[in-house]
């Protein structure tokens, strides 16, 4: 019976040492006077964190190395959810369109706010799609129809230009939310908007004399970054979906068409499809990431990766 005691003993001091240290864990988010803000990926951590300093906490829904073509929310979000009273949403992105309703039922009274209001969104292009009539092959035993989408491409942040245009938005709301804050809010802002004007022109120099217009990719997150400095991006896969056959086919005859060399992957992605189609076309896999959370930093490299990659 000492025996038996004892362990039920331990089990009840277990499970009230783990209920402390959840609480814990959330316990900055809920009661120390700052405005608890939630966004879908980590780039928009950054962004929301320059404009309000101290004066928000900032806590992404999407975590680190997942897709948001495939995340689903966990009960550590539905937390965050609750205890929000701002989310800042990208727009687009599939893990909104999935969870926007339930997101929204969880916390009625938090304020919802589209960040790509005021930017011109771009449509993934045939190249991009995968639009060239093999969609009507049968595939395994059913009839493989064109991916579903809307054709708008999500990855708004991958232009330092479009992100000026989010964080005047953060600002605006974080303000009119918090106006006792406000003028630090605008002073934030304009510090970060002066450090994306210097990427801007720093991606622009280096992307400018690239020798290859044309970049092949994996998943199609660069169109914004591409059309804003000057060449063409190449998608293998579109929305997630992994391509068909015939579509491979295809994508080694482009590459091949193009003297294609280099397919550019990200970790959120499977890239066994990526090295099948370079070991075609006697090429290589390089990782760039459009999900990191040191935004300006980060999109350097990528410059550069691309710039060394596609040859100057």
């Amino acid at each position: 019976m000492e025996i038996g005691r004892n362990i039920f003993l331990f089990l009840v001091i277990s499970v009230v040492v783990m209920s402390s240290g959840c609480v814990q864990q959330n316990a900055g988010t809920v009661d120390d006077g700052k405005v608890n803000v939630i966004v879908s990926i980590l780039p928009q951590k950054e962004f929301v964190s320059s404009v309000g300093g101290n004066h928000v906490n900032v806590v992404e829904l999407i975590s680190p190395g997942a897709s948001p073509h495939t995340y689903e929310l966990t009960p550590g979000d539905a937390i965050n959810i609750e205890n929000a009273e701002i989310y800042f949403r990208i727009g687009h992105v599939a893990f909104e369109k999935a969870h926007i309703s339930r997101i929204e039922s969880m916390n009625p009274d938090m304020l919802v706010v589209d960040t790509s209001e005021g930017i011109t969104l771009r449509e993934f292009t045939e190249s991009e799609e995968h639009e060239e009539g093999e969609h009507d092959e049968e595939h395994d035993g059913e009839m493989h129809e064109e991916h579903e989408h809307e054709g708008v491409d999500p990855h708004i942040w991958l232009s330092p230009k479009n992100v000026i245009i989010q964080i005047e938005t953060i600002h605006e709301t974080l303000a009119e939310y918090d106006p006792e804050n406000a003028a630090e809010y605008r002073k934030n802002a304009d510090a970060h908007i002066a450090r994306l004007n210097e990427l801007d022109a720093e991606l622009r120099q280096t992307l400018s004399g690239i020798s290859t217009k044309k970049m092949m990719v994996f998943h199609p997150a660069w169109g914004y970054l591409a059309d804003e400095y000057g060449f063409e991006q190449m998608a293998i896969e579109n929305e997630g979906k992994e391509p068909t056959a015939s579509e491979v086919a295809h994508i080694i005859e482009e590459a091949l068409e193009h003297d294609i060399k280099v397919i550019f992957v990200q970790s959120q992605f499977s890239t066994e499809t990526a090295q099948s189609v370079a070991e075609q076309i006697n090429g290589v896999v390089v990782q760039i990431d459009p999900l990191a959370e040191n935004y300006v930093d980060n999109m350097m490299r990528v410059g550069d990766t691309i710039s060394s990659e596609l040859g100057n």
